[in-house]
């Protein structure tokens, strides 16, 4: 079986979308799948060396050579790259579903900070009134292409979790959580030595719901009858909106800005926090930062809409999105109850283990290889 692995980011991209691209194709170096991984993201000036070949931006006439060579492609995310040579090729392909990019014109049902619809003829709608006719009718000409080519002629498509399954029901879907390398988090520190109560990981993006977790905080400290802290592990454009935010608030001494950490230096913030916070405004498919938080024994809190919830499970409590009041009411909850971050954490440590990703590469090796059984 020769498989094409597509993903439109890649290192030295970062996000959730590169990390699971490269524990796949790591997976199937390990295993001796026979793969090639392609992707749209230039190398730059990074010469780092990968045990699989990497083919970055190639020209039309690679890309039909490797439709030539492939048996089955496999795309981290429900793109229409490489069509409509892919169609004519008569190969098998696989959508993994990272987003909502057969529901919605944006893919998020989120932009520029505010929630948008995620049904499409109410994304259309939401899209004539804020972008105008032209970008409107182009976003859903895209969007009428990805449901012709996802009911007609995708193979399979893949569900990261069970709330995706249901928020998106396709013919032809089976549910695959993302395999995120989590064991690298298992050295984190205890929560007994945590000097922050509370530790968020991820982008500093509208969508992440930073801002809520920090107008959360601003009332817990008014609130308690300790000195919360709370610390912020990540980059993106809208930190110097946060640090403003909380100095408008009055609760700069208590939080700390990390800004982005990677490797060890990454594993031993996250040791510096007691419990996570995961705030997605936005209706997050599947949320590896709790994966990961959950591995270095890290009860959580999360947004109860989308897929944070299902991940966390017994050792998460929840709030709805975007609901600064109702997430302060569960930090106050975790402060006023020590023992909580010492229960949650030893869920967070038991579940975590459902999560190894070496589950999930056997299962994208079953259905790549059932697939390209049906050509």
């Amino acid at each position: 079986m020769k498989v094409l692995l597509y993903s439109h980011v890649f290192h030295p991209s970062t996000g959730g979308v590169e990390t699971v691209s490269r524990t796949l194709a790591e997976g199937f170096a390990q295993r001796g799948i026979d793969f090639k991984l392609l992707t749209s993201t230039p190398a730059d000036k990074d010469r780092s060396a990968f045990p699989f070949e990497v083919i970055r931006t190639p020209d039309a006439a690679r890309v039909r050579e490797l439709l030539g060579w492939a048996d089955v492609v496999l795309f981290n995310g429900a793109s229409l790259a490489l069509q409509p040579a892919l169609i004519f090729s008569r190969k098998p392909f696989i959508w993994v579903h990272v987003g909502y990019q057969v529901s919605c014109i944006d893919g998020l049902g989120w932009v520029d900070g505010v929630a948008a619809p995620m049904t499409p003829w109410a994304s259309l709608g939401f899209h004539l009134k804020r972008s105008g006719p032209a970008k409107a009718m182009a976003g859903g000409l895209k969007l009428l292409l990805r449901r012709i080519v996802a009911k007609r002629f995708v193979a399979r498509h893949v569900a990261i979790t069970r709330w995706m399954d249901e928020a998106q029901p396709l013919p032809r879907q089976v549910q695959i959580y993302n395999p995120f390398p989590i064991d690298r988090f298992r050295g984190a520190a205890p929560v007994s030595e945590a000097p922050y109560d509370f530790v968020y990981l991820g982008r500093m993006v509208s969508e992440k719901g930073v801002d809520t977790l920090v107008e959360a905080f601003a009332r817990v400290v008014g609130q308690a009858h300790v000195k919360p802290r709370l610390l912020l592990i990540g980059d993106g454009d809208r930190l110097a909106a946060m640090q403003q935010l909380a100095r408008t608030l009055g609760v700069e001494e208590q939080v700390h800005f990390a800004g982005r950490q990677s490797g060890q230096a990454l594993v031993d913030w996250v040791g510096q926090g007691a419990l996570g916070i995961v705030p997605s405004a936005w209706q997050e498919p599947m949320g590896g930062v709790a994966i990961e938080l959950m591995a270095a024994g890290r009860g959580l809190i999360v947004s109860e809409h989308g897929g944070l919830a299902e991940c966390a499970g017994d050792a998460g409590l929840r709030f709805p999105n975007g609901n600064a009041q109702a997430l302060a009411e569960r930090m106050l909850q975790v402060l006023a109850e020590p023992h909580l971050r010492h229960t949650l954490g030893q869920r967070a440590l038991q579940r975590s283990a459902l999560f190894t990703p070496d589950r999930f590469v056997d299962q994208y090796i079953e259905l790549l290889r059932e697939a390209s059984r049906k050509r």
